[in-house]
């Protein structure tokens, strides 16, 4: 099967087009998640030190809250990588986020009201700015990269519709025709096997098939069949002599003659280059014999196949009980040999004597 170029080209461009876009697509549905995570964190830890820095302010500490506790979330906002996006929201100058919060570490040391009081609602300020920012800041983000997931996605829509339009579709197409030319082709050769092409007559892998039905019709309801196999008497010498050109003629006219005389159940089969065979159903002996002889009358004041004069060896076998296709074909064969040695004209039935034509 052979695709036209732009077929190909088409193939070759779609396909990894919708890959690259569906793993663009993966990699920010992965780097989404992780900014969702990182957001929860983040939001986490600073509402661990609000909830801290009020239980320590009230004087209860509880849940196991206490000043080196704090410290320690403190610090650990303190270690927030540089790169991360929230960064700079932790680290403004205007919100001075750990300067309060180191502040109120020293007052809740000192014990001073004041001080505590202070340093509590500037922390608390500067921590609600922060998460109102990295809030605003995340969900303008999250709806950013949502539009270009969903672009993605109807990208890879629209590709995988173009792919299937334009490269699967027609190559689905294409693999039909080519199936059914496939399937064609095997009828022709099949036809061809069955039927010789210069004569219209079917021809052997035919009559073996039609033989094989016909012997097992006969043996089971125990009718006559008879099997009358001809052969015209020095083809080649004819072929020689005239060419081949006028042989081909003589081998079509005897057929299209033959078959005119022929009874609708009888077949006619080429079997060979010069050698036919009729199946003939509910045909005795005699009857095969009278039709043999009639053969022989008509290829001998039939106009056409008077051109380049010929003569038939017949050879007629009766179909036995216990007889198949093949057993049969073998007795004909005989039969077709042993009227040669009585000359061209000669009919002989296996088993009886030759009877040459008159």
């Amino acid at each position: 099967m052979r695709f036209q170029d732009a077929d190909r080209l088409r193939y070759k461009i779609s396909l990894p087009l919708i890959l690259i876009l569906a793993l663009a697509a993966l990699y920010l549905f992965h780097t989404l998640l992780i900014e969702k995570r990182g957001y929860a964190d983040l939001n986490r830890q600073l509402s661990n030190v609000k909830t801290s820095a009020s239980a320590l302010r009230s004087g209860e500490p509880k849940n196991g809250f206490n000043v080196e506790h704090l410290k320690y979330m403190i610090e650990e906002l303190g270690n927030y990588p540089e790169k991360a996006r929230f960064y700079s929201y932790l680290n403004h100058e205007e919100t001075a986020f750990f300067d309060h919060a180191n502040k109120f570490v020293a007052a809740l040391k000192s014990g001073e009201s004041a001080k505590l009081e202070g340093s509590f609602h500037k922390l608390d300020g500067a921590l609600g700015i922060i998460s109102s920012d990295i809030h605003k800041m995340q969900k303008a983000a999250t709806a950013k990269m949502t539009k270009i997931e969903y672009g993605l996605l109807f990208l890879i829509c629209l590709l995988a519709v173009m792919h299937y339009s334009l490269v699967d579709y027609p190559m689905r197409e294409e693999l039909k025709r080519c199936a059914l030319e496939k399937e064609v082709s095997k009828s022709t050769i099949k036809k061809l096997a069955e039927r010789d092409t210069l004569t219209n007559l079917p021809g052997r892998m035919k009559f073996y098939e039609e033989s094989e039905k016909a012997v097992s019709t006969a043996t089971r309801y125990g009718s006559n069949l008879a099997l009358i196999k001809l052969d015209i008497h020095d083809f080649k010498g004819i072929n020689r002599k005239h060419g081949q050109k006028a042989g081909d003629k003589i081998l079509a006219g005897f057929a299209r003659v033959v078959r005119k005389n022929l009874r609708r159940p009888d077949s006619f089969f080429r079997v060979g280059g010069d050698k036919f065979i009729i199946l003939a159903p509910h045909t005795s002996l005699t009857n095969a014999k009278n039709l043999s002889e009639k053969i022989n009358k008509l290829i001998t004041q039939t106009k056409s196949l008077k051109v380049v004069p010929f003569m038939l060896n017949t050879g007629i076998a009766m179909c036995e009980k216990g007889d198949s296709g093949e057993s049969l074909l073998k007795k004909v064969d005989l039969a077709l040999n042993e009227s040669k040695k009585y000359g061209p004209g000669a009919v002989y039935t296996h088993p009886e004597p030759a009877k040459l034509a008159e």
